[in-house]
């Protein structure tokens, strides 16, 4: 075989050269100089990458582009699909076989010969497309005549260094290599070829034994991806692997890329068996060398010459390479003359067996794009019988006709089936910004044409048939006679004749042909590469189509039958072809599929709707989650007090056994629109039925003996349960029993109850249920007639301005009257409205007295009498009406005891409990003060004389009746007495008592009255607006540091998010995302950024030891870290606000994107999708790094955000701790999660890394604290559910007064920290704590150490401390005068507060602190609330010699000042500190006590009055947001009318 020669021995030369070469740097091009690259490179040595794969396509003409830019050309010229209509459809429908006998094999040869040098399929990314509109009643893509349909072009890839000005338009991008180097067969990339190779042997891989067919695409090498007639992509795997992307776009195509895989495999074989010492490397490209040249020779020497009807002698001789020629694919060759091929292609192709007989019906062509293999791979013979099918049929003949299976059933991508090949080519070109006809064949050298009938001259064969003179019409008509309207495409078809193409696009073929020849450096015939020798030349110049079938099948002329019948030139079908030609019969053809769409989001229905669902029912689950945690912790808490309660119900049990009720009955009370409550019926041998709550507290007492008739009303319809009893004077009872039965077993027990009493009545008849309650006067109505009540008494006894006819619904004023007048006012309601308890020894003696009548009721007029009484009568009315109050039988004397037993009820009703003595002991004094002491028995004149002292107090009292302003009260006058002593000694000394805050309670302070001075009820001048303005005002003033942070905060967040929203929507809307996923990218990384901020900057928030420092150095005064807690929660709202608004976001991104074709979704780099593969919602969610994460997120979110809630913390404080450290699996994932880099490079660590790093160190300190064990000291359960704690301190430990901690306790978990105010001193040796019972963690406390539970031996559980960290309450120092507010448990800072500050006067250190003077203001509902705080009181009075702490307490569970029984226990307490030594009756404390809330700006202006130098005056609260709250106002009040400034810190609990 002496072709096959071995390569000529030049490496003895080449090593020298490499070496000089590598050290150079240049080895690789040398080394590809003897070896051609696959892509293209080096083949010309001046300009490495001229006509290497992936290079713009050459102009030879100037584009014109709409803005001489990338706009799309083509302004004015006709519509595709119309022209593609009216010129390019065959009138006659029938096949037109070659006039020249071109055969099959020549047409889709030239289908090869445009895939081996173009590859422009490629589309831009992000993906650009062109609307075609589709012509009404289009037959193939508009049938039903809407007229509004369109047909995508997607414009083909660009360089991107490209199209950015008029000077460097854009310019398409051809990916295979401009070169004829076998990229058809091999591939453009040294990659792919690696996976055709078979190893060691130099051949192609082979499937089979055969050697017929490649190997299985199982590495899964990239293809183009169409749909198959039926609609499928197919599977890669399923493929062969082969060298071009396009080889599987229909059987004749992939039966050639066959011929040239077993010509190479032949020529291996050949040459390897001729010289087996090559190596397979060799052997491979001495192979691939001999393919090249193969199929350089056929296509420039063999395919082209009849392709322009021109004799090979007639082109231009080869003379040479020219490294100066421009090899590169030009736009013209590529967007029009190339594509003349598709005239030539037929509709169908008969296979042929080895006798030339038909074999089936025919292929036809739109039966098979994209599904090739399935017929070459049919039998193992396919492909030989396709061979021979194509060699055997003419191909259509040479004129403008396409065939419909090109023209309209051309494939297209899936979500458009069917497309026009034709529409396509003249789009490419308008894509391409190629200018009209007239300018190409200007620029290739050819005379314009001044109108178009000048086709009949160029192109004479139009002229011979009244069809071409029609077609020339046509297009006349379509392009309105302009011919610089025409596309080039157009005009080139329009000049083919029968012999070929006309003279533009033979100009253009020719002129691409012989650039790509002269300058391919590795062109066979170029003598100077010396890579084959003149006689290899010669034989590949002798070498055609046939010898390369004849090899490629084992000699198949020889197996044929006749022998000898394939032609020398496969190209044209000679006369005396063996084989018949059989045109095929289109009509008789099976018709092409129809165009369909595709719906990419079929398959993704249901999961996005489930998914998006539980994604949005998630925060439920959770809460029901929480909700089951917080019931099993609540039954665990419950089961351990299950004893208790039992025991209390075996007490009600044993209380309703001996109580003196004649029947007791459990039922429901029905009180309109509060909720029903479990009460207790008791028939008493009183002649009353009692209504009890179920622990005993009485509710009401229904006296029915006094009744003349009991009428009840019974439910008629529905459980037949319910009761009404209507009382007369009084809100009716409504209760329902739970049955019907229970119901019957009380209406007997009442009318036998009844029956006892002869002059009352039982009259009870059923109606239905709806109208009983109707019917019936709850509470509420009760509550509207007694306010009409109020107002209409209060009016007449202090002038108010109220009119009852204003009120809603009073249209009848004189029936409304008369219902006022008639109500009377039981002892409950009576009670109520002094605001005491019913049952109180007061009440009792004060209702008797005003119930002149005895009928148990107060009338109007008795209690109007009473009110003018109290208001405006003088004190001495006043005190006799106490005096008769107590006076039982009437004798006009009171004795000893009846004083006492005053005194009694009002400490009774202030909850507290002297001892008999001591009330006794205070009667005694108060008489022997009077000089009465002789006497047993007192008359009014003597019990004036008693109280004589505290005349003062009396003068202005009232009773503080419910519904009545303050500002509406009168006073009486008084004599101008003077008896209050105010001590005005070291006024200006700070280290004194200047002032009591209880006189500025009193008014008695700074509101010395004359005589006759009358305090009047006076309205001012009132405007909403200013009102509003100076509450804004008052507001910034005292939070302007927090205002200023609060809009720095915001100011970042949405000013990353609006960055984000104006990048992605201004800046990259060229980049595809909006395109795809409209405004909702730009929202959700915006939201992103956001949230990146505030989740980042929710660690600098919880850098509490950070926090802690810094509150000591100067930083704190410009930054508010009292509120750091307040800020978390902020920003974690706001985290979370911008988290919902990326998750919704995305809700509509992934609709967005799963609705889209795969190819549109080449914008995300870093995502790699497989040809046949179709993302579907569930795969963006679950088959991403990021949407996977993202889900993850989304959870771990939920979790975090419902356990964090104040109720999941107040139940379940333990799940609270856990799932709040699950932050660190939230950075983690948000770290993966933006990793994937499908949209932008992550940011996230950028904002991360700061914080993060911060809070590890501020982290580090506390896990330092944390491992120590403290063992407790003490421990005591003190009254009012406190525990007291009492451990040692920690080594190193230092805190200041005000401070808090965390503590664990070992039985309890020794990670569950809860956090405490410390109530030791910092000079203490130990640390204390009170912790009150609220919950189930301080409740196991408190049982834990519970000496009950606790035995002889026991040890204290062990405790885990964290801390200390800062609070607003530490700062007092720093202020000259501090004023402490406690309410509640919120006292806990201050006893640490005020041991530590008597602790430095004691000790002379207070030059250490700013602070010279303490008020505390201790607000409590009783004193009893808090006995542990009285003995740090008192030690506090005990050290405090120079009088530094006022302590002023405060009982709210009581009355206003002006309340005569306030003014009472005001003269029982004073007159006990004087026998006492100043020691409160109530406290035990000389801390004054009073009787009511504070009156707040009254106590600051005080405060400034007593130190008017002062400046700035520190305030402190700690307690319910309604004391702060009221604080802080008086803060505001007490800075706009005083001159000093007070600043306010406060804490909630």
């Amino acid at each position: 075989m002496n072709r096959h020669k071995q390569p000529p021995n030049i490496r003895p030369m080449i090593v020298p050269l490499l070496l000089i070469l590598c050290l150079s740097g240049v080895c690789d091009a040398e080394e590809l100089r003897t070896y051609q690259r696959f892509d293209g490179y080096f083949n010309n040595l001046l300009t490495a990458e001229i006509g290497s794969a992936g290079r713009p396509l050459a102009r030879n003409i100037t584009s014109s582009y709409l803005d001489e830019t990338y706009m799309p050309s083509g302004r004015g010229r006709p519509n595709p699909r119309q022209i593609s209509n009216e010129l390019f459809k065959d009138p006659s429908a029938l096949s037109r076989p070659s006039i020249q006998n071109k055969t099959a094999f020549f047409a889709f040869f030239g289908q090869m010969v445009q895939r081996e040098m173009t590859s422009t399929d490629d589309t831009t990314c992000p993906i650009e497309i062109m609307e075609v509109p589709v012509p009404r009643m289009d037959t193939d893509f508009d049938k039903e005549g809407r007229g509004e349909r369109y047909m995508p072009y997607e414009r083909r890839a660009y360089d991107k260094n490209t199209g950015q000005s008029p000077n460097n338009p854009r310019r398409q991008l051809n990916k295979a290599s401009s070169y004829i180097d076998g990229s058809f067969v091999y591939g453009n990339s040294a990659v792919r070829t690696s996976y055709l190779q078979q190893p060691g042997s130099g051949k192609l891989a082979c499937f089979d034994h055969h050697q017929k067919t490649p190997v299985l695409n199982d590495v899964r090498l990239p293809y183009h991806a169409y749909p198959t007639h039926d609609g499928k992509i197919l599977n890669p795997e399923k493929l062969w692997r082969v060298g071009d992307t396009h080889a599987f776009e229909n059987p004749w195509l992939l039966s050639l890329n066959l011929m040239f895989f077993r010509y190479h495999n032949d020529v291996a074989e050949r040459a390897h068996a001729a010289h087996s010492d090559w190596s397979a490397d060799d052997v491979f490209q001495y192979s691939r060398r001999w393919v090249i040249a193969t199929m350089q020779k056929i296509i420039m020497y063999d395919w082209l010459p009849l392709l322009v009807n021109m004799d090979v002698n007639e082109l231009k001789p080869y003379t040479g390479y020219k490294p100066r020629v421009n090899s590169e694919i030009t736009d013209l060759f590529d967007a029009a003359a190339i594509n003349y091929i598709m005239t030539l292609i037929p509709s169908a192709v008969y296979k042929y067996n080895s006798f030339c007989k038909v074999i089936g019906e025919p292929i036809r062509l739109c039966h098979t794009y994209w599904n090739g293999m399935q017929i070459v791979d049919q039998t193992q013979d396919s492909v030989e019988e396709i061979w021979r099918g194509m060699t055997s049929q003419l191909a259509e003949a040479d004129d403008i006709y396409v065939v419909e299976d090109i023209r309209s059933k051309f494939y297209g991508p899936l979500f458009y089936s069917r497309h026009d090949a034709v529409v396509l080519t003249i789009m490419k070109g308008r894509d391409y910004g190629l200018p009209d006809y007239n300018t190409a064949r200007r620029e290739m050298g050819l005379t314009p044409l001044n109108n178009i009938s000048d086709f009949l001259v160029i192109n004479p064969e139009l002229n011979e048939t009244q069809a071409g003179q029609d077609l020339v019409k046509r297009l006349e008509m379509l392009h309105k006679g302009r011919v610089d309207h025409m596309d080039i495409f157009v005009g080139g078809m329009m000049e083919t004749t029968s012999s070929g193409p006309g003279p533009l696009f033979t100009a253009i073929l020719l002129d691409q042909m012989y650039r790509v020849r002269d300058g391919d450096r590795f062109w066979f015939q170029n003598k100077d590469n010396g890579l084959l020798t003149d006689k290899e030349v010669d034989t590949i110049m002798n070498t055609t189509v046939k010898d390369l079938l004849m090899a490629v099948t084992g000699g198949m002329i020889k197996s044929m039958n006749p022998p000898n019948e394939l032609p020398d030139n496969v190209f044209l079908m000679a006369h005396d072809h063996v084989c018949e030609h059989q045109a095929p019969n289109i009509s008789a053809l099976a018709p092409c599929p129809e165009h369909e769409g595709f719906d990419f989001f079929a398959g993704s229905e249901i999961p996005y709707i489930i998914i998006w669902t539980c994604l949005g029912l998630l925060p439920l689950v959770v809460i029901l989650c929480a909700y089951v945690f917080t019931k099993c912790r609540q039954w665990r808490y419950n089961r351990r007090r299950q004893e208790a309660r039992q025991e209390k119900e075996r007490r009600r049990i044993l209380r309703r056994t001996m109580s003196s009720s004649i029947s007791v009955m459990d039922a429901k009370e029905w009180r309109g629109k509060e909720a029903p409550r479990t009460i207790e019926l008791h028939l008493t041998t009183k002649g009353t039925l009692e209504v009890f709550t179920t622990m005993g507290s009485h509710l009401r007492s229904i006296k029915l003996s006094a009744m003349s008739a009991v009428n009840v009303k019974l439910s008629a319809n529905k459980k037949r349960n319910t009761v009404l009893v209507q009382v007369p004077q009084e809100y009716d009872l409504v209760v329902m029993f739970l049955n019907e039965e229970e119901r019957n077993i009380f209406m007997d027990s009442l009318a036998e109850f009844v029956s006892g009493y002869e002059l009352v009545d039982l009259v009870s008849f059923e109606i239905r249920e709806t109208d009983l309650l109707n019917l019936a006067t709850t509470k509420e109505k009760r509550n509207a007639m007694l306010e009409k009540f109020f107002k209409t008494i209060f009016k007449e006894a202090f002038q108010m301005d109220y009119d009852p006819a204003l009120d809603n619904a009073q249209l009848d004023m004189r029936k409304q009257s008369k219902e006022i007048l008639e109500i009377e006012l039981s002892k409950e309601e009576f009670a109520e409205a002094i605001g005491v308890k019913a049952n109180s020894d007061f009440v009792e003696h004060f209702f008797s007295l005003i119930d002149s009548d005895r009928n148990g009721y107060i009338s109007f007029r008795e209690f109007l009498n009473a009110v003018v009484l109290f208001s405006k009568g003088s004190c001495q009315d006043k005190l006799q009406t106490m005096f008769y109050m107590y006076d039982i039988d009437g004798s006009g004397v009171m004795s000893k005891a009846a004083i006492g037993q005053m005194f009694r009820s009002l400490l009774d009703l202030a909850q507290s409990k002297p001892d008999l003595d001591e009330v006794q002991r205070l009667v005694d004094s108060l008489v022997e003060q009077a000089g009465l002491q002789h006497k047993h028995d007192f008359t009014f004149d003597d019990f004036c004389q008693i109280l004589a002292p505290q005349m003062d107090k009396l003068w202005n009292a009232s009773f503080d009746w419910k519904g009545v302003s303050k500002h509406s009260k009168v006073a009486t006058p008084k004599p101008t007495k003077n008896t209050k002593k105010t001590s005005s000694e070291n006024s200006d000394a700070l280290r004194h008592r200047t002032l009591s805050l209880g006189n500025a309670l009193d008014g008695s302070a700074g509101n010395q009255r004359a005589g006759g001075l009358l305090f009047e009820a006076v309205r001012e001048s009132y405007s909403p607006l200013k009102a509003r303005v100076k509450l804004v005002k008052h507001f910034i003033e005292n939070f302007r540091q927090h205002i200023f942070f609060m809009i720095l905060f915001y100011g970042i967040v949405f000013g990353l998010f609006a960055e984000r929203f104006y990048y992605y929507t201004v800046e990259r809307e060229h980049s595809g995302l909006r395109q795809l996923m409209s405004y909702g990218i730009s929202i959700t990384r915006g939201a992103a950024a956001s949230m990146s901020f505030t989740f980042s900057f929710l660690l600098l928030t919880m850098c509490r030891n950070s926090i802690t420092y810094l509150r000591s150095t100067l930083v704190n005064l410009f930054i508010p870290f009292d509120s750091h807690v307040s800020f978390h929660k902020l920003v974690a709202w706001t985290a979370l606000f911008f988290t919902v608004l990326h998750v919704l976001g995305y809700s509509f991104n992934f609709y967005h994107l799963v609705t889209q074709p795969t190819s549109f979704l080449c914008i995300f780099e870093s995502v790699v999708f497989r040809a046949e593969f179709i993302p579907t919602f569930q795969w963006w969610l679950f088959g991403t790094m990021t949407g996977f994460t993202g889900v993850l997120l989304v959870v771990v979110l939920t979790i975090i955000y419902v356990f964090a809630t104040q109720t999941a913390r107040r139940h379940i404080f333990s799940l609270f701790w856990t799932t709040h450290k699950l932050f660190i699996a939230l950075y983690v994932l948000t770290l993966v999660h933006g990793a994937s880099v499908i949209v932008q490079k992550p940011l996230f660590f950028a904002y991360f890394l700061g914080p993060a790093g911060l809070y590890m160190m501020d982290k580090l300190v506390s896990l330092s604290r944390k491992k120590t064990e403290l063992s407790i000291l003490r421990a005591a359960n003190l009254p009012s559910d406190v525990t007291m704690l009492e451990f040692k301190r920690p080594p190193r430990f230092e805190y200041k007064s005000g401070q808090w901690v965390r503590i664990a306790c070992l039985s309890q978990g020794k990670d569950e920290y809860h956090p405490f105010t410390l109530t030791s001193a910092p000079h203490e040796d130990t640390l204390k704590v009170h912790i009150r019972a609220l919950g189930p963690w301080t409740w196991n406390i408190r049982e834990t150490f519970d000496p009950e539970n606790l035995g002889p031996n026991t040890r204290y559980p062990k405790l885990y401390l964290d801390g200390p960290y800062g609070a607003g309450q530490q700062d007092w120092y720093q202020y000259e005068v501090s004023v402490l507010v406690g309410a509640g448990i919120g006292v806990t800072p201050y006893a640490s507060i005020l041991k530590d500050f008597v602790h430095m006067s004691s000790i002379n250190c207070t030059y250490k602190v700013k602070c010279q003077k303490l008020y505390f203001i201790w607000i409590t509902g009783s004193q009893r609330h808090f006995e542990w705080l009285i003995d740090i009181l008192r030690e506090v009075e005990e050290i405090d010699k120079d009088g530094m702490v006022d302590i002023d307490i405060f009982i709210t569970q009581f009355f206003q000042n002006f309340d005569l029984r306030t003014a009472l226990l005001y003269i029982f307490e004073e007159h006990f500190q004087k026998m006492t030594g100043g020691v409160s009756v109530f406290t035990g404390l000389k801390a004054t006590t009073h009787f009511g809330r504070p009156q707040m700006n009254k106590i600051m202006t005080a405060v400034h009055k007593a130190h008017p130098s002062v400046k700035k005056v520190g305030v402190f609260s700690c307690g319910p947001r309604g004391v702060t709250k009221g604080v802080e106002r008086a803060c505001m009040e007490a800075s706009k009318t005083t001159k000093a400034l007070f600043e306010h810190h406060f804490e909630n609990f």
